[in-house]
């Protein structure tokens, strides 16, 4: 059941409901002691009363609050109320890429502003990693984006089925009926092993949905969509924006169903977006040098060339090179002069009357 405005609830005034999530109900609070407004998740009583979705909740304010980063939405307190898990976050005054594509841009976003959102969640992503933490709901409902006359702020929300890279047991049931299907990675649907990959993979599907307006496998059927995921090719960017066909490669990447042919990090993912996106009309991409692993080919012995020149005269203008040996022999040859070993060890050329008279 909501709670009312104005109410309180574990001393917080109710001030809004903002909305409901996979795991609760979350509203716009005033804090008891400052004079500032947060946000309050709440999970519902029947719920809470679940010691799998306990053990849930209550990791997922421990892994939240272990990260600070500015694209990361921070968690500030947690606890219980007559049976009710909650806790608080930052209250990021804006929107979500959900609603902002289906007020503005219905046919997608133009590819500047969807670059700066994935950047920014791609370096997010990539920072919880480096610290064993998966977010694995990757999607456009958790992408927040809040704009002012000054600066504007994208952060990363709900950690809700974070997991530990490390953690290999407990919590598998249940994280599809939470988790988007239509964003979420094959090794993920199918419990395989999971990796910062996983959450590349999302993003790239998010991707896909902020530049077309629609998911990349899009069905009213959740077994369709996982279908679709586990066995067929994204479909291409370009059918749906020619204009960006040249980021279509980078998404296929990106979204291969093999976790060892996708990029090593979500910042490669976004960098090579971002290269993409800065040559129009190529639907032919390569990878730069320092996203390609042994991109490099081994050199050859150098052969050692003959200098074409060895006197700077010979690059005189109208400056003739004289004949080589064997040049020579020949014209003296032509002439009838024969070798002779007269003049000592040196050979020396005379001239011959038989071989004059004989060329006569």
């Amino acid at each position: 059941m909501p709670i009312a405005e104005g109410a309180e609830f574990a001393g917080y005034r109710i001030v809004r409901r903002l909305g409901s999530g996979g795991m609760g109900e979350v509203y716009l609070v005033q804090h008891p002691r400052l004079p500032r407004l947060e946000a309050l998740k709440v999970l519902p009583a029947n719920v809470s009363a679940d010691p799998e979705f306990r053990q849930r909740f209550e990791r997922e304010a421990d892994v939240a609050a272990s990260l600070w980063h500015p694209h990361i939405v921070s968690v500030h307190d947690r606890g219980e109320h007559d049976g009710q898990l909650w806790i608080t976050m930052d209250y990021v005054d804006g929107t979500d890429v959900v609603r902002l594509l289906r007020e503005r841009y219905p046919g997608g976003m133009p590819a500047n502003e969807a670059l700066e959102i994935i950047s920014a969640v791609a370096e997010a992503l990539d920072y919880a990693y480096e610290r064993q933490l998966l977010h694995r709901d990757v999607k456009p409902a958790n992408i927040l984006v809040a704009e002012s006359r000054s600066a504007r702020r994208i952060a990363l929300a709900d950690f809700g089925i974070a997991k530990m890279a490390n953690e290999t047991h407990g919590l598998t049931a249940t994280n599809m009926t939470i988790g988007s299907v239509a964003y979420a990675a094959p090794e993920q649907l199918t419990g395989a092993h999971l990796d910062g990959r996983a959450d590349q993979y999302a993003l790239a599907c998010t991707a896909f949905h902020m530049l077309t307006g629609r998911p990349p496998f899009a069905d009213q059927n959740p077994a369709a969509v996982i279908g679709k995921q586990l066995s067929e090719p994204p479909p291409p960017l370009g059918g749906l924006r020619p204009d960006l066909v040249s980021m279509e490669p980078v998404l296929a990447r990106a979204m291969a169903k093999d976790p060892v042919q996708r990029f090593g990090s979500c910042r490669e993912f976004a960098a090579a977006l971002r290269l993409g996106a800065s040559r129009p009309g190529q639907n032919r991409w390569r990878p730069p040098a320092r996203l390609r692993p042994h991109s490099r080919r081994p050199r050859r012995h150098p052969r050692r060339r003959r200098p074409r020149h060895r006197h700077p005269r010979h690059r005189r203008p109208g400056f003739r090179r004289g004949p080589t040996r064997r040049g020579r022999r020949t014209a003296h040859r032509r002439r009838g002069w024969r070798p002779s070993w007269a003049s000592g060890s040196r050979l020396c050329w005379r001239w011959s009357w038989s071989c004059s008279s004989v060329s006569a």
